[in-house]
């Protein structure tokens, strides 16, 4: 908690972490920015404490401003949501649907579970599912493929992420 504490500690008005990314903390990924929102929702799960839980909103409603209506989420963002890269982090994108995905369970809010569904379902149409086996039902780590985030590369941690934001919309949806 005491992590969770120094992070928020330098949480922006707008939801926003500075220095929230190892290779370009002015513009930092979504993955990384993802990393953050599931640290705080996991506080408030854990503590029920409605500080984590405020503080994770405002994290969400920052990024909700930042997809598009098909549920692309560009793989860098600026501090005030916009997008700062024309290709898409799949990795980012899942985590954050996750995220919207346990916060609507947690506050109703339709329009977390709205965009999360947008992006799980972004990230479903980037698949393969024809062509060689090893690629079949992969997840690329930046769409288009050659894009910075894991250029030219299927990341098994993108594929277990989108896995998992996939079965949160599952468990919402039952």
């Amino acid at each position: 908690m005491k992590q969770v504490d120094w992070a928020l500690g330098h949480q922006r008005q707008n939801g926003w972490f500075p220095k929230c990314c190892l290779t370009d903390p002015e513009r930092p990924l979504t993955h990384t920015l993802g990393y953050a929102l599931r640290g705080i929702v996991e506080a408030h799960l854990a503590t029920q404490r409605s500080q984590y839980l405020d503080a994770a909103c405002r994290t969400a409603n920052g990024l909700l401003q930042a997809f598009a209506p098909d549920g692309r989420l560009a793989g860098r963002l600026t501090e005030q949501w916009q997008p700062a890269a024309d290709w898409v982090c799949l990795t980012g994108t899942s985590q954050i649907a996750e995220c919207l995905l346990v916060l609507s369970g947690l506050t109703n809010r339709d329009d977390y579970k709205r965009v999360a569904k947008s992006a799980n379902a972004f990230v479903r149409r980037t698949m393969a599912t024809t062509g060689p086996p090893e690629i079949c039902g992969a997840v690329k780590g930046s769409f288009p493929i050659d894009g910075w985030y894991g250029r030219w590369q299927y990341l098994n941690w993108a594929c277990k992420f989108m896995i998992d934001a996939n079965r949160a919309e599952l468990r919402l949806s039952q």
